[in-house]
């Protein structure tokens, strides 16, 4: 080391040149928390959620939810508004689509055949007006729960951005949509903002806030904690210029390298002060002891025999604290969660740099400043004796007490192990946030009262063009829906083309004659008559329809099916007679004979009488027969209200199906059942792009499962629950894929455990082999890592005890207690064997020990707890609970360190470290 320190102004030069390099490397790093990140790039769940975004593109983005202060979202004002809100949002380059009240599909059958138009066509001028719009969202259950809430108050705008932009583009659309939502507070309007998108750009917003705030804050208590140490100004800068250095060093690295800037990275800087601080402590604590026992007056050239003593007599321990600490953390580089695995390896490298700098440049520092300033410092060094009082009281407290400390550690260790049964694994981003954050209530606004923001995607897949229209497999994808509405509370909604073609066969069996009188009735009659059971697409685009949906089936058949013998297309105003009809149903022209018994014509369910009266035993029997269908006897007055009108086949409701009954719709196969489902596709002039491949004969759709519950639990059980379903229900030779953030994000949670438990069990054998190598001995690995077995039980322990869980921050806990807590167990074990050689007696090997190296430890794991504290005050709760455990174990790590460690080593006298 001499040889190297002699050319202390080099090491000086260099080390500052490689600073500047990465400190301009800093303003280019990144930020991105898309959940996407945490995920490699051959995981199963990313590979296929990034087919369906090529496929269907992207459906998850930003949700504008609005509330009103004053009557209903129906009210002309509030549509008013709303519709201007809308048309500002479409303006806004970052965004592919919009959808809300005012511009959404509606399908709707006519004398004409079906129309799509806007849902809100015109603004209402009166009451009547008014309950013309709400019949119209009644009347389909696309709309229900996303864009109406079921007291009306709330209405949700579902925006779209466009592919490929970047995190600075992201940002500025989340922006630019929030100062847009923001204006109409004024006007009456509650806003609230969530979604993936916004969700993201807040998470990278709050990590800059943490950044700015936690770093200074840190600095501040290191220099308070260093201060208190040394009373010393220089120790203070020397110390907080090596873990500044530290820091640039592996930020600098991140930024030139390209790597992003995640929620777990934040920590790197926070931590590598915390941290990096322990060489320098060390180095100068023995150094200004030796310094306080030099006799006389202190010359350069004795200062700067004393550098050099002080850097070989700690260069060994010194460096095996570091490289078991650089171990411990690069352990994490073994996790699948590249967060994770990125913090891992740059604090890694973070710590290195942390080693070389302070042997290095705080050594070659106090040989120049000292050759310089010699004549003023001379009698600033004193000794530093604020914790021996301390340190012996410690020793005099344990050294008579060994069978108490024994028996007490393994009432701690049992109390804790009972606690890692209660341990749960969990980490939605949201939660993430504390509960006062705006996108947090912003979140919850929306789970409430909507369908909600975690999103999960079903892809089915056929084996050849057109397998989409097959109706088997869109009655199982129907039947699914339904099944995972039932039996989860905590789907909100679950859409797919299904609930397009249901519609459609449902306005296409609409009656011309029914239409064409149901038109001249009162809006406010038909809100009388029309409350339906709905619900409503989050991924809607917007296309042109007009008329509104009225009228019943009678007995007549509709335009879509009229025989051209008696009645023609100018009589019944359709475009489809009897050829065009019973195409539908044609696999080729030599099948046209067979289709029916009626020439093709469709008998069609009659509708409700309107001239019947009922009894009472007739009204008991139409209930009685409505309840009998239902699947469940708890049946809300939506349910019941629904099989009435299946029932009477109110407005064709008992043809809001997939069709699949041959003798329902006089098919003569299957396959005139899919030509007419292609035939409806044909028809439709909306937008379907998010639900299936292809407009006309799709061998791929989509199911959007929306969760109002963010909790990876409920993702596991409602993915299980679709596996098993879909394994016994669905069509042979389709193929069932899971994917969405939703399932991203669970994937993550289940990386979580066999991440945290390889990191631990890589640490644990990576100290065990260092310090049995150090020593040349077995037994002296299995010393090494008993203080930290015993921090690691206690702070699972706890977790479990506490309620908190293991996430993406917590997870790192054991991995970081391991590299700093290994500091502790090596110095001490280094400096107990040095004195071990001197002295025979162990009382005084141990308070000798105690004295030197013990001082260091206690207050080295003061200043890192003190430090991580300092998470207490960040605007995640991951980091927060990361701050409080990493306290937790530098406390026990540290106090098993002094007390445990030397217990052991007293009590069975190990060769490896004898005399």
């Amino acid at each position: 080391m001499e040889r190297i320190l002699k050319h202390n102004k080099a090491i000086v030069i260099i080390i500052f040149l490689i600073t500047i390099f990465f400190l301009f490397q800093i303003p280019k790093v990144q930020i991105n928390n898309d959940i996407e990140v945490f995920l490699p790039d051959t995981h199963p769940a990313k590979v296929s959620n990034e087919e369906m975004k090529d496929i269907f593109g992207e459906s998850d983005g930003i949700v504008a939810a609005l509330k009103v202060d004053r009557g209903t979202i129906l009210e002309p004002e509030n549509l008013k508004y709303l519709k201007e809100l809308t048309a500002g949002i479409e303006k806004i380059s970052y965004v592919d689509d919009v959808t809300s009240l005012t511009n959404a599909d509606f399908i709707e059958g006519t004398p004409d055949g079906m129309i799509v138009d806007d849902l809100v066509k015109d603004l209402p001028q009166n009451d009547s007006d008014k309950y013309a719009i709400k019949e119209k969202i009644l009347s389909w259950d696309m709309y229900k729960n996303n864009l109406y809430s079921s007291d009306f108050k709330s209405t949700e705008i579902l925006i779209k951005l466009k592919k490929g932009l970047s995190n600075d583009d992201k940002d500025a659309a989340y922006y630019q949509i929030k100062n847009l939502t923001d204006q109409y507070k004024s006007k009456g309007f509650e806003t609230y903002i969530s979604g993936s998108t916004a969700i993201n750009v807040l998470m990278g917003d709050n990590m800059l806030q943490d950044v700015k705030f936690l770093i200074p804050f840190i600095v501040a208590v290191l220099i308070i904690a260093l201060y208190l140490f040394f009373n010393n100004i220089l120790a203070v800068v020397l110390i907080l210029l090596t873990v500044s250095i530290s820091s640039i060093w592996a930020v600098g690295l991140m930024a030139a390298l390209g790597i992003s800037l995640t929620l777990v990275s934040t920590v790197i800087p926070v931590l590598l002060i915390a941290v990096g601080s322990a060489y320098g402590i060390h180095i100068l604590s023995h150094y200004y002891d030796y310094i306080s026992e030099h006799p006389g007056e202190l010359t350069p050239e004795d200062q700067q025999k004393i550098v050099y003593r002080t850097v070989n007599r700690l260069g060994k321990a010194v460096f095996l604290a570091a490289l078991t600490t650089v171990a411990g953390f690069g352990s994490l580089a073994s996790s699948e969660i590249i967060p994770i695995k990125t913090f891992g390896i740059f604090t890694a490298i973070g710590i290195a740099a942390a080693f070389l700098v302070a042997l290095f440049l705080i050594p070659s520092l106090l040989i120049i400043i000292y050759a310089y300033r010699h004549d003023k410092l001379k009698d600033k060094y004193q000794a530093q004796d604020h914790f021996n009082k301390m340190i012996n009281k410690l020793h005099e407290f344990y050294a008579g007490r060994r069978i108490g400390i024994i028996v007490t550690a393994l009432v701690i260790i049992i109390f804790s192990l009972m606690g890692f049964s209660k341990i749960v694994v969990d980490t939605p981003l949201i939660e993430m946030f504390k509960e006062n954050t705006e996108i947090r209530q912003a979140d919850d606004f929306i789970n409430q009262n909507f369908s909600g923001t975690n999103i999960m995607k079903v892809m089915v897949s056929g084996q050849k063009s057109g397998d989409l229209n097959n109706p088997a497999v869109l009655a199982a994808m129907d039947k699914l829906e339904k099944h995972l509405n039932s039996k989860f509370p905590e789907v909100g909604k679950a859409t797919s083309i299904s609930d397009y073609i249901k519609r459609m066969n449902q306005v296409m069996h609409y009656p011309a004659v029914e239409s064409d009188s149901a038109s001249q009735n009162t809006a406010l009659s038909s809100e009388q008559d029309e409350i339906e059971d709905n619900s409503s697409s989050f991924y809607q685009g917007t296309a042109e329809n007009s008329s509104s949906d009225d009228g019943s089936i009678a007995d007549q058949s509709s335009s879509f099916y009229s025989d051209s013998s008696s009645t023609s297309a100018e009589d019944s105003g359709s475009d489809y007679d009897l050829d065009h009809s019973s195409s539908f149903y044609q696999e080729d022209d030599s099948s046209a004979g067979e289709q029916s018994n009626n020439s093709g014509q469709l008998e069609l369910i009659p509708g409700p009488d309107r001239e019947k009266e009922l009894s009472e035993y007739d009204f008991i029997s139409l209930l009685n027969s409505a309840f009998i269908r239902a699947e469940n006897l708890n049946l809300t007055t939506d349910e019941m209200l629904a099989l009435l009108k299946q029932e009477l086949n109110y407005k064709a409701a008992a043809y809001y199906e997939i069709p699949t009954d041959l003798n329902k719709y006089n098919a003569a196969s299957p396959q005139n059942l899919k030509n007419l489902i292609s035939q409806y596709l044909l028809l439709y002039s909306g937008n379907v792009d998010d639900f299936i491949n292809d407009q006309l004969e799709p061998d791929k759709a989509q199911i959007l499962i929306q969760l109002n519950d963010p909790s990876n639990l409920t993702a596991a059980k409602v993915r299980e629950d679709i596996s098993n379903y879909t394994a016994a229900n669905f069509p042979a030779n389709y193929q069932v894929e899971v994917s969405g953030n939703a399932t991203m994000a669970l994937e993550a949670n289940n990386l979580i455990v066999s991440s945290q438990t390889r990191s631990i069990v890589i640490s644990f054998i990576i100290v065990f082999l260092l310090v049995a190598i150090s020593f040349r001995s077995l037994l002296a690995g299995i010393y090494g890592i008993i203080p930290l077995a015993f921090s690691l039980i206690i702070n699972f322990g706890l977790m479990g005890h506490l309620g908190i869980k293991l996430d993406v921050g917590t997870a790192m806990v054991a991995s970081i207690a391991i590299g700093i807590g290994v500091d502790y167990t090596i110095h001490f074990l280094q400096t107990y064997y040095t004195e071990r050689q001197e002295e025979e007696d162990l009382f005084i090997v141990t308070k000798k020990t105690l004295a030197s190296t013990g001082k260091a430890i206690v207050f080295n794991a003061i200043s890192v707890a003190a430090g991580f504290l300092v998470l207490l005050f960040s605007n995640f709760y991951p980091l927060v609970y990361l701050g409080f455990l990493i306290a937790v174990t530098m406390f026990t790590s540290s106090l098993a360190s002094l007390t445990i460690l030397p217990l052991l080593l007293n009590l069975f006298k190990p060769k490896f470290i004898s005399k």
